[in-house]
């Protein structure tokens, strides 16, 4: 009896374990940045780039952490003097249709002349991959205070 309990045990957590790793893969995305202010009629968007390692969600295949991507863009524009934006990424694993979505929205915002659309080129502003927040969780302690040491050596 003992045994059976112990192998349906080992059996559910092998079955537990195998989803959480499926649950989310690392992948090469392509992405665009968008934003737009409440204050004025002027819309940026990135260029659409390659964003390597990045982690999707399993089962939404959302991508994980997109909040701090837009982050990324919103800091960006904040450090060029344009504050208080509204940010957002667009994000696909295939080319093809990243560049629909980037074409339908920008002729929705080139439409009737209401808006200004600038660009953000690739040479001033790149995404950078964040980690998932499972591997940070993984990280030794030791890893994070090596990583901390040298953030605050690049800044300074």
């Amino acid at each position: 009896m003992n045994k059976i309990i112990t192998i349906t045990l080992i059996l559910i957590c092998a079955i537990v374990s195998g989803n959480v790793s499926a649950a989310n893969k690392k992948s090469d995305i392509y992405a665009f940045g968008f934003s737009a202010s409440f204050n004025d009629s002027t819309v940026y968007f990135t260029d659409i780039q390659l964003v390597k390692d990045v982690t999707i969600e399993h089962k939404s295949h959302f991508l994980e952490n997109r909040d701090l991507y837009s982050k990324q863009l919103s800091q960006h524009l904040s450090d060029q003097g344009m504050p208080a934006r509204v940010c957002v990424i667009f994000f696909d694993a295939k080319l093809k249709n990243i560049e629909k979505q980037f074409t339908k929205l920008k002729k929705k915002y080139a439409k009737n002349g209401k808006y200004e659309l600038k660009y953000v080129g690739a040479n001033e502003f790149q995404f950078k991959a964040i980690e998932s927040d499972e591997e940070q969780q993984t990280e030794s302690p030791t890893k994070k205070t090596k990583k901390a040491k040298k953030n605050k050596k690049k800044d300074k």
